[in-house]
């Protein structure tokens, strides 16, 4: 009885003490490839948020060379964070150019009510951009 006892309690004090983990699935694209056609159609679907977000947390600029990096797919929030980079130019494609970064959390119940959850914004100069654009359509 007493076994039984302290079973049952060192069962429930592990279920209370150990929280069950996230199940989150992360996946992490290519960037040393050309982008896949699914990709390219999410980007453009992303084009508006993401000069939305430049003008919210930087200055407006245009950008081109834009990449998923990696997705994270929350499933007990039913949410993903995508993860992108860009390169951000003023002018017709003329230095000084920007690595942008940006994170968006997208939830699985309204796909328009994207959030930005991380933004930088970082000057690089015109051979590291050249190297960014080699894999982008």
């Amino acid at each position: 009885m007493k076994i039984k006892l302290f079973s049952s309690l060192l069962i429930m004090g592990l279920i209370t003490v150990n929280p069950l983990p996230i199940k989150a699935d992360t996946e992490f694209i290519p960037q040393n490839q050309s982008p896949s056609v699914m990709e390219q159609a999410f980007i453009r679907e992303l084009g508006p948020s993401i000069l939305e977000a430049l003008s919210e947390n930087g200055k407006i600029q245009l950008f081109d060379s834009a990449r998923i990096e990696k997705v994270i797919r929350n499933k007990q929030k039913d949410q993903y964070d995508v993860a992108i980079r860009a390169i951000g130019y003023e002018g017709a494609l003329n230095p000084p150019y920007n690595l942008i970064r940006i994170t968006f959390r997208i939830p699985g119940d309204n796909l328009k009510n994207k959030t930005v959850v991380f933004f930088e914004q970082k000057r690089i100069t015109p051979e590291e951009a050249k190297k960014l654009s080699e894999h982008t359509d």
